[in-house]
């Protein structure tokens, strides 16, 4: 009977060895595992602590924030009196929208209403310097002071071929000359047929003059950035055209003077 109760505590005392064994190795696992992970966390840090003193993080001022403006708008001397100081327009303008630009002409007992059809997708900056221009009323009530090259030429209020605003462009939409195998062909092509509205500053670097051509004008090479083509009104340009310069200038016979000119989305009705 004493035997039987003494393998008996030594079967309970063996199970509660094995279980201290077991306890002891689950333990010494979980200590590991924390080790572990403390390590790698410990390492992480001094890694990223590293990079940052190293400057690894540190922004680079050499690469550009942002995209650059999609126009220029060049100053132009502020004390010229030939300049007028209208601001600029926007540096990142729609590059898409159809428009048009109403221009009121009087000119002796003839003018009247010429509309130009404009697509901004040929040149964002020009139409966003008409749209802006526009808006400062800045061609009301000017003079255009030049017939020449079978064109009518306006937008100075200066009216005397130097004047503009205090900025200036350059005109994106150019003409491609005709691509002809015949030279007779490509030279009955005109760059600038009859009814294309340019602009036209004779420095080469656009503001506000522009050209509405009553007559095809033959160029050897492209001049003047095209801004769009009359959709109504030619023949008064074509009438003012018709009586020609005075004597020994290229002034308008009689003056020709733009009442006001205004940019509307096409499809809307002009106001009054």
């Amino acid at each position: 009977m004493a035997s039987s109760k003494s393998r008996q505590r030594k079967l309970e005392r063996d199970r509660y060895e094995r279980k201290l064994v077991r306890q002891a190795q689950q333990q010494r696992r979980k200590r590991q595992i924390q080790a572990g992970v403390g390590a790698f966390l410990a390492l992480a840090l001094i890694g990223v602590g590293s990079a940052w003193l190293a400057g690894v993080f540190d922004r680079d001022e050499s690469e550009p924030s942002a995209q650059p403006d999609l126009c220029t708008w060049l100053p132009r001397d502020a004390d010229d009196p030939n300049r007028v100081d209208v601001g600029t327009p926007p540096d990142n303008p729609p590059t898409s929208g159809q428009h048009v630009l109403s221009i009121d002409l009087a000119a002796g007992d003839t003018g009247g209403q010429v509309e130009v059809a404009v697509d901004a997708a040929d040149d964002p900056c020009g139409t966003a310097s008409l749209i802006h221009l526009s808006e400062q009323g800045f061609y009301d009530e000017t003079v255009c002071h030049e017939i020449t090259d079978g064109a009518l030429r306006c937008g100075d209020p200066s009216a005397t071929g130097l004047g503009g605003p205090s900025y200036a462009f350059w005109g994106e939409n150019m003409p491609l000359p005709p691509v002809d195998a015949d030279p007779e062909a490509a030279e009955a092509e005109p760059l600038y047929p009859a009814g294309t509205v340019a602009f036209g500053d004779v420095s080469g670097e656009n503001g506000s003059q522009f050209l509405i051509f009553f007559e095809d004008f033959h160029a050897d090479a492209p001049l003047f950035p095209v801004i769009g083509a009359v959709a109504d009104g030619q023949d008064v340009v074509e009438e003012i055209g018709a009586a020609g310069v005075a004597e020994g200038t290229t002034t308008p016979a009689e003056e020709v003077t733009v009442r006001s000119l205004t940019v509307r989305d096409a499809g809307t009705a002009p106001t009054s």
